[in-house]
């Protein structure tokens, strides 16, 4: 653990860019205690990471990268049994770096769907199953539905149709997609264009389930262990695109965004009074008159007049 956030440290600070300690939780018991992920990069920084659901084990990651990285990121979706604050125990371990927070599972969603997207692109009419549709599964759902496939949700308890009612709810009207509750596994994939599993780890998707696949179906392990060896060797057996989801997709684009917001919060927006005018920018509420700025650091980047309720009551 040491080694690789003192590495990631010295790769971030020869290419001047920031440095990182990610730390994750996670649901799935089959994975141990804690474990190394890969390292994590973007234009803008470089991040070591790592995943635990020990408690000593999190403060001991947090108490040796203070001062060591810039930002410490930490996942806040309560995962682990018994919950632990882990955002409570960072900010107690961390005097020097600045803590941030994400969300994992959405990081993990927003990869699913990207990577469903680029392989399949048109995804209107097409089958979607999700076997274990949980909290990353049901925010996978909504996504892919809303690029207008029929996702097909299996859960192991008796919310489906619940589930499945309440995103069909809440999708834009115009929506081609619908998501069905399946209460069998087997049912939900029949056909299917696509196979997501999302089980904690739990092998539930079989070598009968991959054969009933349309072919070229692409087929995803999201939670990592959904699928059973028979399953794995039945997809590569008929040439099917097979992948462990990999939070790689995502990652960057989220850790980049939560960066540009800190900045955007105190180099873009704010309020300046000078010489009895008030400026107002990125997204201030300034009071009708006052002078709406592209961004206060640059008083001289105009937009127009406040109307007092949210608007511009002049442009320039």
């Amino acid at each position: 653990m040491r080694e690789r956030i003192d590495r990631c440290a010295a790769m971030a600070k020869a290419s001047g860019k920031l440095s990182l300690a990610i730390v994750g939780s996670t649901a799935n018991r089959n994975n141990p205690p804690f474990a190394i992920g890969p390292t994590k990069e973007s234009d803008r920084f470089v991040g070591s990471s790592f995943i635990t659901r020990d408690l000593e084990v999190f403060k001991e990651i947090c108490t040796y990268a203070d001062g060591k990285v810039d930002y410490l990121f930490v996942d806040v979706e309560a995962k682990t049994d018994p919950p632990f604050d882990f955002l409570a125990e960072a900010k107690a371990c961390v005097k020097t770096s600045k803590v941030k927070t994400y969300k994992g599972n959405d990081i993990t969603a927003h990869a699913c769907d990207l990577l469903v997207s680029e392989i399949v692109g048109d995804l209107a009419g097409k089958k979607v199953a999700i076997i274990g549709a949980g909290n990353i599964g049901s925010k996978v759902a909504v996504k892919l539905v809303e690029r207008g496939a029929d996702v097909y949700i299996n859960r192991r308890d008796r919310n489906g149709d619940l589930l499945a009612s309440a995103i069909n709810a809440m999708k834009t009207r115009y929506t081609s997609g619908t998501v069905y509750s399946a209460s069998d596994p087997a049912e939900a994939a029949r056909h299917a264009d696509v196979l997501i599993g999302f089980t904690q780890g739990i092998p539930a998707i079989t070598g009968a389930m991959i054969s009933a696949l349309n072919s070229n179906a692409l087929i995803v392990d999201g939670g990592v262990g959904t699928l059973t060896e028979d399953a794995i060797a039945a997809a590569k057996s008929a040439g099917l695109s097979l992948f462990r989801l990999d939070v790689r997709i995502a990652l960057p684009f989220v850790v980049d965004s939560i960066l540009s917001t800190e900045r955007f919060l105190t180099s873009v927006a704010g309020t300046f009074v000078d010489n009895g005018k008030t400026y107002v920018a990125g997204g201030i509420i300034g009071s009708r008159g006052d002078i709406v700025v592209e961004t206060i650091a640059d008083l001289g980047t105009i937009v127009g007049i406040a109307d007092g309720k949210g608007g511009i009551l002049k442009y320039r």
